[in-house]
């Protein structure tokens, strides 16, 4: 039997993460340099294009939280009239994206999105 490999226990955490929670319409595991490592979309879009600017988020919002010295950045939210995205952070080189409906539960939300980052921590080591 051959061991699971990195992607597939990166796909099992997303899986988790939107069997808990119907509202996210996509989920990825992207390095911080833009590499898409691991998704989840149930709606049509260009993953890595996605995944491109959710790292320019990041690091944009790393860069202003030191910069107004707000400490590190644990999570960063966009509210949109038709929904939100919402990153977490997973380890130094890896955030967790999810993207879900407006009326989706926030708390609930990062609550497990913040679970599962500590899951993709685990997977990276």
């Amino acid at each position: 039997m051959s061991p699971t490999s990195l992607r597939d226990k990166l796909k099992t955490v997303l899986n988790e993460l939107e069997s808990i929670d119907p509202e996210i319409e996509a989920s990825a595991i992207i390095r911080t340099d833009g590499l898409l490592m691991a998704s989840n979309f149930k709606v049509e879009m260009d993953k890595n294009l996605v995944a491109a600017m959710n790292a320019a988020m990041l690091n944009i919002s790393n860069r202003a939280t030191r910069e107004m010295k707000r400490g590190e950045l644990q999570e960063m939210l966009v509210r949109a009239d038709n929904g939100i995205i919402a990153l977490v952070n997973a380890g130094s080189n890896a955030v967790l994206s999810v993207i879900a409906r407006k009326d989706a539960n926030l708390g609930l939300l990062l609550f497990e999105m913040k679970k599962s980052a500590k899951k993709i921590v685990d997977a990276l080591k």
